[in-house]
């Protein structure tokens, strides 16, 4: 990327995101949860097969640690259920949606539609599916870069 691309890049990129956890925040608050619960419960909506922690902390690109932090409140609140027995929760154990947590996930998934549409309004489906192609080409790259940065 040119150095100005760069720079445009960066700043929209970063205004995209705050402006989601801005959006996201005030749906989490009237909610009583945090945002990564309500990525957590669209995920496993879309998941009915059920999803491990590992595949729950992949798939929000954040570690298992949060999520061996974080999950127990959802579970408490009896949105979602994990039916193994025995023992202490490994990470390899899939956690569900109960009805409760369902009916939670179709309005998140209201939600997240709703916006979706009104941010692209306008932007013919062909521009969009080619947009999300490169955007996914990006996140890959970008991913790639880190990975290598760090030494992987």
């Amino acid at each position: 990327m040119q150095g100005e691309r760069f720079e445009e890049f960066a700043a929209l990129i970063g205004g995209i995101h705050g402006d989601i956890q801005k959006i996201k925040a005030g749906h989490t608050a009237r909610l009583g949860l945090k945002s990564v619960h309500i990525f957590w419960l669209y995920l496993l909506r879309v998941h009915p097969e059920g999803l491990s922690a590992s595949e729950l902390a992949a798939a929000g690109k954040s570690g298992r640690s949060l999520v061996s932090r974080e999950i127990d409140e959802l579970l408490e609140r009896g949105l979602i259920e994990n039916r193994e027995r025995g023992g202490r929760r490994r990470y390899g154990w899939k956690f569900y949606l109960t009805h409760r947590g369902m009916a939670l996930a179709e309005d998140i998934s209201a939600v997240a539609r709703g916006v979706q549409d009104e941010v692209s309004r306008g932007i013919p489906e062909e521009e969009l599916a080619s947009f999300y192609r490169t955007l996914r080409t990006l996140s890959a790259r970008f991913e790639a870069l880190a990975g290598e940065s760090k030494g992987e």
